[in-house]
């Protein structure tokens, strides 16, 4: 999903409280695991890049949202994996880690992609006069079904937009019916649109919250999901499926869509942001007989479904040796076979500039965010935050438990580990198609 944040689905609490009812993705939830410090990055591009290679944006140059931020040739994917064990992969909807020839999903180990390269705001375009008047050219639906094979299907406009999810479950439940017919695994990306700006529900779910537009639109993804769903179970899959319903960063509660507020359920803030409200988000998987259902407040990064999936899948041997992967492996964690998460900490970036780290449950920052609306400030003095007593993040100090020692002990260690392992295996932000970190 895109820009959601916990409060915004019943199995966290929320979504009720805003006038929406998320019955199925609730009952989803009560037969999966539900992780409740489940953490994507800042903003769209680099979490899904760090999704597809399970390394940090700022190695694989995919640092922000806005601008020219893509995959090289030289990185490898999960769907690159999957594809070599025979699965058949298909991206649907926004890809968003690159939009030029060599950067696009069919590039990049799937198969079949329909969708737009970047963000969902290119609707809103044909309608500005302004935009107009400046001749350019607007954003399409893009379709591929092959390397080099790009046909633009049509202009990324507001109708279009509006109802483009009910194409993307379409093509997804076709896509698992044709896997079927040739007994063949498949890996389906689905990027819903929702509930990134502009807030469009269709006019079936128009009103049909008491929430407004946002409710609306979160009623219509928790039905949009049963349908896949129960695409699974009509092929007989559902035993046989690894399910994950995910954000990708905490939603808007500052700058477009009405009705944001409480999004972020316990937390503080939305995207764009350093506080948790962003960077806690859904994180729920389900196999059934394979993962016991529950909650845990045990931590897992974006970048861990790489090596996890391969290992859940018995191909832990595909992970990627001659890089840095700084995914860890989650496997016996989200199985059960152990009761804690194998991760204790990540860093914290926004853009190319490293604002702080995640150690267990406290936070170190160095820069601060309010919003996307906000400037990035420079802090004299590092802000050490225990989330678990302080989740409104407003006490950045707490002089009376002041854990100094995070600053001496922890902080420049991390720092200094972290900053080593970039040194040789980094890719800049615009490298050309064809860089290679070892090459150079």
């Amino acid at each position: 999903m895109d820009n959601t944040g916990v409060g915004d689905w019943g199995a966290y609490g929320g979504a009720y409280p805003l006038g929406a009812k998320t019955p199925n993705v609730d009952r989803f939830a009560s037969e999966a695991l539900v992780l409740q410090s489940y953490s994507p990055e800042a903003q769209c591009t680099p979490t899904r890049s760090a999704l597809m290679t399970g390394r940090h944006p700022i190695r694989t140059g995919c640092i922000t949202a806005i601008g020219q931020a893509g995959l090289v040739t030289w990185e490898v994917t999960i769907a690159d994996k999957l594809k070599e064990l025979g699965y058949s992969n298909a991206c649907l909807g926004k890809w968003h880690c690159g939009e030029t020839a060599g950067r696009l999903p069919t590039d990049n180990g799937f198969d079949y992609w329909y969708g737009p390269p970047q963000s969902w705001d290119y609707a809103q375009w044909p309608d500005d006069k302004w935009f107009k008047d400046e001749g350019l050219e607007p954003g399409y639906i893009i379709e591929s079904k092959a390397k080099g094979d790009l046909r633009n299907i049509k202009v990324l406009d507001l109708d279009v937009r509006r109802d483009i999810d009910l194409e993307l479950m379409d093509k997804a439940c076709h896509w698992m019916e044709d896997a079927k017919q040739k007994d063949q695994p498949f890996f389906i990306y689905f990027n819903h649109s929702n509930i990134h700006f502009p807030v469009l529900p269709r006019a079936e779910y128009k009103g049909k919250s008491k929430g407004g537009p946002v409710a609306d639109c979160i009623q219509m993804i928790d039905d949009d999901f049963q349908v896949l769903l129960d695409k699974i179970d009509a092929l007989g899959q559902r035993d046989n499926t690894i399910v994950i319903f995910a954000g990708d960063n905490g939603r808007d509660d500052s700058m477009h869509a009405p009705g944001n507020r409480g999004s972020s359920g316990p937390w503080r803030g939305g995207y764009f942001s350093t506080y948790e409200g962003n960077n806690h988000t859904a994180g729920i998987v389900r196999w059934p007989g394979k993962i016991k259902p529950g909650k845990s407040d045990e931590m897992m990064h974006v970048t861990d479904w790489f090596p996890t999936l391969l290992t859940l899948i018995g191909h832990p041997e595909k992970v990627p040796t001659d890089r840095v992967i700084d995914g860890i492996d989650q496997a016996a964690f989200v199985t059960g076979q152990q009761e804690k998460s194998n991760r204790i900490k990540f860093p914290m970036y926004f853009d190319k500039l490293h604002v702080g780290w995640r150690y267990k449950n406290f936070k170190i920052l160095s820069h601060k965010v309010e919003s996307g609306a906000a400037p990035i400030q420079q802090l004299a003095v590092p802000h050490l935050i225990n989330l678990t007593v302080n989740p409104d993040e407003d006490l950045p100090m707490r002089y009376e438990e002041a854990h100094s020692w995070l600053l001496y002990k922890i902080f420049p260690a991390l720092n200094a580990e972290f900053y080593a392992s970039l040194k040789k295996d980094s890719v800049p932000f615009m490298a050309p198609l064809d860089f290679n970190p070892y090459e150079t």
